[in-house]
This record gives structure tokens, sequence and C-alpha cells, in this order.
């Protein structure tokens, strides 16, 4: 009888985990196919490296910033330049996206509140006539799904079979990306890679070149840029050669906006010499903060001017701004997503007009852009 017993549990130990498909009476648990199993397992890890980021977020009060020439705060009067979109849901983003502000002028005051509190403290960087002719046709295109041959393109990129084969090859930066390295583009992948982050930089800098009355003079460091400058210590010899005129073509200090990716603890930030406006930025996903990055890049570009052109710069009296109402990352592998998009829609002179839903929808783009070498 009992060995029986035991024949027979080891029986229906067998039937429980055998790979035949269970009978519509069984009630065991479906198994999940492949993709959903490491679908899940990486918003597990994602969820921890969050959890983890947050819980090392040190509490810091927000600080005030005076708006230029003024002597009020900007806690105080909520100041915006120009009056921005909120996209509230998904559905509605590309819509509200395209709409004109056709009042622009009313509210043009930097320290004019607007009628009501449907807006963005990340103002727009640029108030030129020729950005807002075309805010309608740039607002729409930012959100432009793809094409039925441009998704089966990045389909194909991702697949299996293209993993060891070399995708694309930009000449001028002699960055090649392999289908392996794309990878982190899928989606809850989390963007790791230095070579995609710095071939789209490069393929940002080649858009502006390409229409430079619709962008910004933008200079966009590499993600090594700010590992030599800071260390161990602060060392401007370090990176003194990366900004030479016969490398660029231009002096650093003409250009209207820095844009210095940053990687540190796991964590991609950015920050941004905004030189239009002497400001510095600093753009967190997780809304943290860290002065030791603005005051490094403030004597960075005190140096560079020194050495390059022979010039002292007075940066005292520039503003260190930490972007709080910026848009924020839900789980733990968009902060890379999330740092590229900051460059984009800044390099545009747009306010920061995306959310986390957005996020599925950009890494296929970006994918895309890479492929095809040319940023839209």
């Amino acid at each position: 009888m009992a060995y029986a017993a035991t024949k027979r549990k080891r029986c229906v130990s067998q039937e429980r985990f055998s790979d035949k498909p269970a009978s519509s009476s069984d009630s065991t648990i479906p198994r999940l196919s492949r993709d959903k199993f490491r679908e899940f397992h990486a918003r597990c890890r994602g969820f921890l490296r969050f959890r983890s980021l947050v819980r090392r977020t040190p509490t810091t009060k927000p600080t005030s910033v005076c708006c230029p020439n003024v002597g009020i705060s900007r806690e105080a009067s909520k100041p915006i330049l120009e009056q921005v979109i909120v996209l509230d849901d998904e559905d509605s983003s590309i819509e509200q996206a395209a709409q004109v502000v056709e009042d622009d002028k009313e509210y043009s005051s930097p320290c004019r509140a607007p009628p009501n509190d449907s807006y963005l403290r990340v103002p727009l960087i640029r108030r030129s006539p020729r950005l807002k002719k075309k805010r309608a046709e740039v607002s729409r295109e930012l959100f432009l799904p793809l094409k039925e041959e441009e998704e089966a393109e990045v389909k194909s990129a991702f697949s299996v079979r293209n993993r060891m084969k070399v995708l694309v090859l930009h000449t001028n930066s002699g960055i090649e990306i392999r289908g392996e390295t794309l990878q982190c583009l899928k989606r809850c992948a989390w963007l790791n890679d230095d070579v995609v982050i710095n071939l789209y930089l490069e393929l940002l800098k080649e858009r502006e070149s390409r229409d430079p009355q619709k962008y910004f003079k933008c200079h966009f460091f590499n993600t090594f840029f700010y590992v030599k400058l800071t260390r161990p210590s602060y060392n401007y010899k370090a990176v003194r050669r990366w900004t030479r005129y016969k490398r660029l073509g231009y002096n650093l200090i003409d250009c209207d906006i820095i844009f210095v990716p940053i990687y540190r603890d796991v964590h991609w930030t950015l920050a941004v010499i905004n030189k239009r406006e002497c400001k510095f930025l600093y753009l967190d996903s997780l809304n943290r903060s860290d002065p030791t990055i603005s005051n490094a890049l403030a004597k960075y570009l005190v140096d560079e001017v020194k050495d390059k052109n022979g010039k002292i710069i007075d940066v005292s009296s520039w503003d260190m701004e930490y972007v709080r109402d910026l848009p924020l990352q839900q789980n733990g592998y968009d902060c890379g997503m999330f740092m590229l998009k900051y460059i984009d829609f800044y390099s545009r002179g747009l306010g920061l007009n995306f959310s986390q839903t957005h996020m599925p929808y950009f890494r296929l783009r970006t994918a895309k852009e890479i492929l095809r070498l040319q940023a839209d």
C-alpha cells in the first residue's frame, strides 16, 4: 500500500511539471511564454533598481531661483516665457502637442503669470518668431507614429538572427551598431550602452547642421566627457583637446546650449550649460539634485574660455537651477531615454511635453533613427 501511494504521488508530480498541455479539467497554472517570462524578470529588475535609487535619494527642498534682472523669486511668481502644452493622457497627446499658442505676446514677460495653472514651469528657451511659426508642425512631428515599413525594419533589427550582424556604420564618428547593441532600445530594456547614446547625439548634431535655422547652435558632449573631467578629481587638462577649433569647426563659447550626459550610480542624468540665458541646469528623471555637477561645469566653462579665447568669463551671477517640473520616470530602466528626450526637446527650443507613457514609442523611434542614421 505504501509503495502504491508513493508511486501515485510520483506520477501526479510528473504530470504536473510535464511539457504536455493540460486538459480543461486540470487546475494547473498556465505556462508563460519565453518572451513574457523575460519581460516579467526585466520589470522585476527595473523595479528593484528604481526602489534602491529612490531610497538613496536625499530629501532636499526645492531651491528658489531668481529671475534675471527681477528681484522676485521664481517660486513666488511662477513665471513662464511662453505658454506650453501639458499632455494629460496618451490618446490626446498628439492633438494637444499640435496646438499653436497664438497669443504669445501677451505673456512674453518672464515674470508674468499665466491665466491658469495648466502649464509647465520648464519654459521655452527660445523666443524666435521663426520657431513660433513652425511650432504646430514640429510638435506633431515629435509624435508621428512609425510607418509599417519602419516598424518592420526595427523588428528585424531586434531579431535574434541579427544579433551579431553590423546593422549600421556611422562614418564620421566611426561608431558601428550591432544587433546585440541595439537590444538596449527594446521595451523594458535598460539603456546603458554608451555606443547607442553617443551615436544618437552625433545624429542630433548632424540634424542641426542640415537645418541650422530650425534648431539652436548646440554642442553635444559624449558620455565619456564628464568622467574624464572629474575622475578622480577635476582635471581640465584631461579634456582640453576635446574642443579644439580644428576638430569642431567652432568655439564652444559660440554655442547657445551645451549638453553634458552624466552617468552616476547606475543612473543617467543631464547637465546643461545654457549660455543664452546664463544658466547651469540639471535634469534628473528621479527629481534629485547634485550641486557638485553644476560647480564642476562652471569651473570648466571658465577654463575653456580662458584657454581657447584668452578671455576671463564671470559665471558667479549665473543661475544654477535644478529643474523640478519635468517629466519623471515611473520605473527603473527608462532613465537613459528620458535623458535623450530632454536633449532632443531642449535642442528644438520646446518645453518637455512628454511623459512616461511615450517611452515605448520613443524607443522604437530612436531605433529607427539610428538604423537610418538620421534624427528626425
